[in-house]
């Protein structure tokens, strides 16, 4: 979206297509605009053509604020639509940004996200669930790296799901105060393999049980982010 100006803007391609088709907009209606870093804006419909759709009378308005404590999801990358649906989902509880992983049990062919097209897919998604909660920052989603990277970038706070085929005994994980930044670990199908959690934790990372049952790739995510997000306050 090009820079929203009092005079109004012209928005086009996919912003556009979202307002015609599905939003289904008509000149005249209320609208809501936002550019990924924290501003937002309140205007109307001034026209809608095959060519874009025309936002009028913009004013500031004060977004939705933040988390208190910004969070990391790092993840085991996962197969085509549970990939989606992670993003999508840790988007809409407020993650600042998505680490994809290689990890020693990710299925996933490297083909599959080496050649870019896969990160700027999960961004789009990114954009649209950001959107479609009316949230005004967008999380940035890295390059896939490899754990060992991922745990050596700055984090005050490190949290590993352990899930509970592996047998480990997750502690008291919160801190005495909220951390300025943390990072949540959640691995691919597979889990994580022990040499892994024994990497984590010689890191400075703390085990983080999602409870007694093994939860699917895609749905550790949300159960991790809404705990560890509520901890602090949304």
């Amino acid at each position: 979206m090009g820079e929203p100006h009092a005079g109004g803007i012209e928005l086009s391609g996919d912003e556009a297509h979202r307002m015609r088709h599905v939003l289904r907009v008509a000149p005249g209606d209320a609208v809501a605009l936002f550019d990924g870093r924290g501003h937002e804006w309140a205007g109307r419909v001034g026209a809608v053509t095959r060519q874009g759709v025309a936002v009028v009378d913009l004013q500031p308005i004060t977004p939705i604020p933040e988390a208190r404590v910004p969070i990391t999801l790092a993840i085991g990358v996962l197969k085509g639509d549970q990939m989606d649906a992670v993003v999508r989902d840790a988007t809409m509880i407020g993650v600042s940004a998505i680490q994809p992983l290689r990890t020693l049990h990710v299925t996933v062919p490297p083909k599959a996200w080496q050649s870019g097209a896969a990160r700027e897919r999960w961004q789009r998604v990114a954009i649209a669930s950001a959107t479609q909660c009316r949230r005004a920052v967008v999380p940035e989603v890295l390059p896939v790296t490899d754990l060992d990277a991922c745990l050596r970038a700055p984090s005050a706070l490190r949290l590993m799901c352990a899930e509970p085929a592996l047998g480990t005994q997750a502690a008291d994980w919160r801190p005495a105060a909220p951390p300025e930044s943390v990072l949540v670990l959640i691995g691919p199908e597979g889990g994580w393999a022990a040499v892994e959690v024994e990497q984590a934790v010689a890191a400075g990372a703390r085990l983080l049980s999602l409870g007694p049952r093994t939860l699917r790739a895609e749905t550790a995510p949300v159960v991790a982010l809404t705990l560890v997000s509520s901890a602090w306050g949304w």
